[in-house]
């Protein structure tokens, strides 16, 4: 067995004191990996940089030399049989919910941050001690096996494992069939407990419900409710770690709402990454980028239940479910990178520039269309008899269970063998998934087929809706309409010192790098950027089975 001890002899300094130590044959070549990125997160964060004073030495003291190969591995060689002891500090000064953070208050960190991986032993047993005093409430996301140390099976489940300890953490629990759920809450509650561990276990019950069963014997919700803005949710196999903030924030029906929305997310991905995932994914190697155009299933699907099952199990009305998907499709339609990179693309590209808004329509959010394509996939399943539910059983019984990894055409079939016309879902994946069409109509068609309308509106934002121009509180330009005479002329970062749209040509003035600039370009009385509502019509059969 391979054993890991965790300790912080100076909170105030924000490092961990991570000690390795396992055993070596006589002139056996150990290579020491430490991630480059985690599993949730599709981008290299060089973890390493974090790291310090790496040392080794052998069971009886002899110091052992460390070769850097690369700029996350390091080799050793030793002449004889022994136990090698390495120690080194890992930085704990990041807190979101992939990261590690470390204060007088609490030591948080996910492992696969700081703990390497011996490569060609990755199956070994690890054991996780936590030597932490000072912090009384321990919780690590791996088997228990003493007062403070844990069991991970082998790397894999290693480096997906949070360990959270504190002088102060409020726990409730709840139990569905054979799985017990934990919810942990580190920081201020100004929220009723009670009522948010009910919505908790009424999604669960439902996700449980339509796959059939839950892949864990215990599950830990982990909410570090924070003092300030902050809002991220990661998904590991035996929980999910969730930060938000301001804490206070919460007091609010509408902060519950993102609350409990970023928790149903997470939960979904139980089933859906953790254990349902490509075969690009099995297993991680976090060494090096994983490339999969899997972005619709990964994050599309788990985006568009993970709003779902909050309506249908009843924890929101469907008003109130409608405004939240509203959003998606306001912030879709707003954006125009489907006409440059397919969906598809766009998952390869998160390895780029996947996480942040990179250069004007590039690319698509996968999150968000994702999310509008996996409903109108569920639309044209309902309209069959069959549903995107359904086919997300047979996701997890064929490819989560055996835990056996998918392609796309995996998923696709699947769709398409629910279907009377197969040739409808080639073309909806060539037209979309694969190719750059405008899905818009598709998606008014749906929408009407729910008794739903998309409403457009115009707003008294004129420079907006005529020019197409969208500023931020500075006066600074965030986004033109490629369609829109404006775009010949502005630049986005601009600042916006005067406008004068009295005559027939638009006067404006502005701050471009320092220099003063004035302009002048043609009126328009366009309808860019529209404001979208969704509106309940009639109630149709469709919508019932829908919601239900």
């Amino acid at each position: 067995m391979i054993h890991y001890t965790i300790s912080c002899p100076n909170p105030a300094s924000q490092f961990l004191r991570i000690d390795l130590k396992f055993s070596c044959q006589a002139g056996e070549n150990i290579r020491l990996q430490l991630p480059a990125w985690r599993a949730g997160r599709y981008q290299i964060a060089n973890y390493a940089q974090n790291l310090r004073g790496l040392t080794a030495e052998t069971q009886g003291g002899q110091a052992v030399s460390l070769q850097k190969i690369t700029k996350d591995c390091w080799s050793l060689e030793v002449e004889e049989t022994t136990a090698i002891h390495l120690s080194y500090d890992y930085w704990a000064g990041k807190m979101d919910a992939g990261s590690a953070w470390v204060d007088d208050e609490q030591v948080y960190v996910n492992l696969v941050n700081c703990c390497f991986e011996i490569l060609g032993r990755s199956k070994e047993a690890f054991e996780v001690k936590l030597d932490l005093p000072n912090y009384p409430k321990q919780l690590l996301t791996l088997k228990q096996t003493g007062t403070s140390t844990w069991m991970a099976e082998n790397y894999q489940l290693l480096a997906d494992a949070t360990v959270l300890a504190a002088k102060k953490v409020e726990q409730e629990t709840y139990a569905i069939g054979n799985t017990r759920f934990h919810a942990w809450f580190h920081g201020e509650i100004h929220f009723d407990r009670t009522r948010f561990i009910d919505q908790l276990q009424a999604f669960s019950n439902r996700m449980i419900a339509d796959f059939g069963s839950f892949p864990e014997e215990e599950y830990h919700f982990i909410f570090h409710l924070l003092p300030y803005p902050h809002y991220h949710g990661v998904e590991h196999r035996r929980g999910t770690v969730i930060t938000f903030g301001p804490a206070s924030s919460l007091a609010e029906e509408e902060a519950m709402e993102e609350l409990v929305g970023i928790s149903c997310h997470e939960l979904y991905h139980a089933w859906n990454v953790c254990r349902i995932r490509p075969k690009e994914f099995l297993p991680y190697d976090f060494s090096k980028e994983a490339y999969t155009q899997a972005g619709l299933v990964l994050e599309g699907v788990t985006t568009y239940f993970g709003d779902l099952y909050l309506l249908k199990s009843g924890v929101y009305d469907l008003p109130t479910y409608l405004r939240h998907l509203e959003k998606i499709v306001q912030r879709e339609a707003a954006h125009y990178g489907w006409k440059n990179a397919s969906i598809e693309e766009s998952s390869i590209d998160l390895w780029l520039d996947g996480y942040v808004a990179g250069i004007p329509d590039r690319k698509v959010n996968i999150y968000s269309r994702g999310a509008l394509l996996s409903l109108c996939l569920d639309v044209i399943l309902l309209q069959e008899g069959n549903s995107l539910a359904q086919v997300m059983k047979v996701m997890w019984e064929n490819f989560g269970l055996p835990f056996k990894g998918y392609e796309v055409k995996d998923f696709e079939k699947l769709v398409s063998a629910s279907v009377s016309n197969p040739k409808k879902i080639t073309h909806f994946f060539d037209a979309f998934v694969r190719g750059k069409e405008d899905l818009y109509p598709v998606l008014e068609d749906c929408f009407s087929t729910l008794g739903i309308e998309i409403k457009k509106t115009l707003s008294e934002n004129t420079l907006m809706h005529q020019a197409g121009i969208q500023l931020n509180g500075d006066q600074v330009i965030q986004q033109i309409h490629p369609d829109g005479k404006a775009y010949q002329h502005l630049m986005v970062h601009d600042q916006l010192l005067s406008l004068n749209s009295e005559t027939p040509l638009w006067e404006v003035e502005v701050l471009r790098q320092g220099r003063k600039l004035k302009l002048n370009f043609e009126l328009e009385s366009g309808n860019y950027y529209p404001l979208l509502n969704l509106e309940m019509g009639t109630v149709t059969a469709l919508r019932t089975t829908w919601m239900h």
